[in-house]
């Protein structure tokens, strides 16, 4: 089932309800049917019964595609799928806490604001093979993005990363291959995290400390929490050692507590304006 969404270009939330005549397998996704490589969800849940899905947009098109269906039977284009029934979809207020970050710093407001600006576009924006990709700059010049088809090491070989900051100037280099199959919430999540190694950390190799002042700017910007989840997990994926476990067993403490409006741990960084 697809139905167009206006929205208009605001921060909102868009409320999915789903009623199963049994457990199935539900996915939803919701894209800019105006631009490809675009989704602001792509995410699944097996429902026996009613289920709501909440997808919160800090950015969204000015009209949305929202694509529901049954991962076993697929989109269908003709015909109806009678094991579920979208009962209700409707545009909410969009949730932020924008009081547990310094928004007066001046790095973390124009690097938030030209991340966004990326995520929301890198699917169609050109890159270019290693080491010549393409360059993009943010409006006030404090921040530099390469962006390339992939990223490879100094002998040529493809590195499985999605990004990665020089410790030196500060420079992100990112990978289309793998931004293209992420969501814009995935994208800036990595973003803001490789953004926090270099100018907000303390100590600019710890990726504790990054995961956390790049998860706070994330969470207060009211970004969606399973797309913070699917941004470390696919990253993890291909290392999965004890460090990266012990990694996603903060983070995911860090976002509990963040729900409870408890921002502090003993990883925070004094960056981290979180005092409660």
């Amino acid at each position: 089932m697809n139905i167009l969404f206006k929205t208009k270009q605001k921060a909102l939330t868009i409320m999915i309800e789903v009623v199963t005549n049994g457990p199935q397998k539900i996915q939803v996704v919701v894209k800019d049917i105006n631009k490809p490589n675009t989704d602001y969800t792509n995410r699944h849940s097996t429902i026996n019964g009613t289920q709501r899905f909440f997808v919160r947009m800090p950015m969204s098109p000015y009209e949305s595609l929202i694509s529901i269906y049954n991962k076993a039977n697929g989109n269908l284009q003709k015909g109806e799928d009678t094991t579920f029934k979208v009962v209700k979809v409707d545009a909410r207020p969009l949730e932020r806490k924008m009081d547990c970050v310094d928004w007066s710093n001046p790095k973390i407001r124009d690097f938030a604001n030209f991340a966004q600006q990326f995520c929301d576009n890198a699917g169609i924006l050109s890159a270019g093979k290693f080491p010549n990709g393409s360059t993009y700059i943010s409006d006030e010049g404090n921040f530099r993005i390469d962006y390339f088809d992939d990223i490879r090491s100094k002998r040529g070989l493809v590195i499985q990363t999605p990004a990665r900051i020089s410790q030196s100037k500060g420079i992100i280099q990112v990978s289309k291959a793998h931004f293209k199959k992420f969501t814009v919430p995935m994208r800036m999540a990595i973003l803001l995290h490789e953004f926090s190694h270099f100018y907000l950390n303390e100590n600019m190799e710890d990726e504790t400390e990054a995961d956390l002042n790049g998860l706070l700017i994330y969470l207060a910007l009211g970004y969606p929490r399973i797309e913070a989840y699917q941004s470390f997990l696919t990253t993890f994926k291909d290392t999965p050692t004890q460090q990266n476990k012990e990694r996603f067993d903060v983070l995911n403490q860090f976002i509990t507590n963040f729900e409870r409006n408890k921002f502090c741990t003993q990883h925070n960084a004094p960056n981290l304006r979180a005092s409660k």
